[in-house]
């Protein structure tokens, strides 16, 4: 990719939050990156409606222009990266928190906060549909106590018996599962039950020492809202399939790696600088992924 479009840290930091995405230099490298990624010619289209959204958010958040300018900066160019949107209304593709990051300086240790994106399960499923992985998926299935429910195998195909009872004969929830089409027409059954989501909540636990696992997990008069498991089961059921490639300041709930070697068009000058955050920011972003339930749960509801 084209390293004519170059950006000092300096730079960036001189800015106010709100003007990151206003600097010409930006605007032209957002432009360039998608235009090249995608191999069209939407990138200014795309620049005016992604640089509206990433505004509306840090008015909206305050604690966002608390976050480091080279941070903010990578989540928006991470939005040509990815080709997802900031739009929030809806079913948002994915969503821009903010982290405090450990930083190392000689003997002493402080806290910075970022800017990171964290993609839904909305926008995972929209990612290995333009993939090529899967042709579509369909909505989580919650399934409560009294429903006719199986898991096997029929010929080596994993399978799924289900009916539910209607009226319902309980508000118990005792498992969920989703469908997924592959693009030569097979079908791909996941599912959880409540051990699994059980699971989880110690994990969140264990990772929200302060304020304890995630409400989510007991919010539906102590057990686990819908809403929450319906995008558990989305993200669980890609945990075999094959990575795609994300920016590097964006995370997935599944184990994935960042696009290698983007150019972001930050200035060598500063090249100690800029390495050192990417480092740190993808290492965080696996720590997300490996524990699975992190602050982001709260944040975002997966």
């Amino acid at each position: 990719m084209s390293t004519e479009i170059q950006i000092k840290v300096d730079e960036l930091n001189a800015l106010a939050p709100a003007k990151i995405v206003e600097s010409p230099k930006v605007e032209q490298k957002f432009i360039q990156m998608y235009n090249a990624i995608w191999g069209n010619k939407m990138g200014e289209q795309i620049y005016a409606r992604e640089k509206f959204n990433f505004n509306k958010l840090l008015q909206e958040k305050p604690e966002l222009k608390e976050c480091t300018k080279l941070s903010l900066f990578g989540c928006f160019l991470d939005m040509a990266v990815n080709g997802l949107s900031l739009d929030q209304t809806g079913r948002p593709q994915c969503y821009m928190l903010s982290r405090n990051v450990k930083v190392k300086n000689g003997n002493t240790e402080t806290y910075e906060k970022r800017a990171q994106i964290q993609v839904s399960a909305y926008g995972e499923v929209y990612m290995r549909q333009r993939a090529g992985q899967i042709k579509y998926c369909d909505q989580p299935v919650i399934v409560y106590e009294g429903d006719v429910f199986s898991v096997g195998l029929e010929n080596g195909v994993k399978k799924i018996t289900y009916q539910a009872a209607i009226p319902r004969k309980s508000n118990k929830i005792i498992a969920a599962f989703i469908r997924i089409v592959r693009i030569d027409g097979s079908e791909d059954y996941q599912w959880m039950m409540e051990a699994d989501w059980q699971r989880l909540a110690v994990y969140s636990n264990k990772n929200n020492k302060d304020k304890g696992a995630n409400a989510l997990y007991s919010s539906n008069c102590g057990q686990i809202d819908p809403g929450f498991l319906e995008n558990k089961i989305t993200k669980h059921a890609f945990d075999v399939y094959p990575k795609v490639h994300i920016g590097n300041f964006t995370a997935l709930a599944t184990a994935e790696e960042p696009e290698p070697a983007i150019d972001y068009g930050i200035e060598e000058t500063a090249a100690e600088v800029v390495e050192e955050s990417f480092d740190e920011l993808h290492t965080q972003a696996q720590q997300v992924v490996q524990a699975e339930v992190t602050k982001s749960d709260e944040e975002e509801g997966f």
